[in-house]
């Protein structure tokens, strides 16, 4: 099996050690295809919302599997309110398709978002990440929020293993 990760060269390595621990676990042997053609630019624009980031996400999965692959992958993130909490959060989406046109997502569990964040993020126009670089050295909103105590890999890994479940494709022995 070939697995295409179409995704923004930033983070890359998390994320592919993430989809490397995830294949390990469910026992599935495959090649991660991933080269130059597959990095996705990123964004100009921070993304708002579960509609867009599972837009975002399924796109680039739709994309991946433009390379040849079994299945493809994207993942994305985005800063979602959830009305329920009344609250801002930061998740991570991550999509599958095969190229037998099976496809789902998973998401990461949410991590709280201060309101002034956001307000400074859509005034300022940035990023997440340009700001938590700014206000504490630290790129990555996933290590910055959890007080390092968690990476990137850590969040995605749950919604990898979830997705490739729900599609069937552990190893069935």
């Amino acid at each position: 099996m070939t697995i295409g990760l179409y995704t923004s060269p930033r983070y890359f390595d998390l994320k592919k050690q993430a989809l490397a621990e995830a294949l390990a676990k469910l026992g599935i042997v495959a090649e991660i295809v991933h080269d130059d053609s597959m990095n996705r630019p990123s964004a100009a624009e921070q993304a708002f919302g579960f509609e867009e980031l599972f837009k975002r996400a399924k796109s680039s999965a739709t994309e991946a599997l433009k390379h040849g692959v079994d299945v493809g992958i994207g993942i994305e993130n985005s800063l979602s309110f959830i009305y329920s909490a009344n609250e801002w959060y930061y998740v991570i989406c991550v999509a599958l398709k095969t190229k037998d046109g099976a496809s789902t997502a998973s998401f990461t569990p949410g991590i709280s978002v201060p309101e002034w964040m956001i307000k400074e993020v859509q005034d300022g126009n940035i990023k997440i990440d340009a700001l938590t670089q700014r206000l504490a050295g630290e790129e990555d909103p996933v290590v910055y929020f959890s007080a390092k105590t968690l990476t990137r890999k850590d969040l995605i890994l749950p919604a990898l293993l979830l997705a490739f479940s729900k599609l069937n494709l552990e190893k069935t022995s």
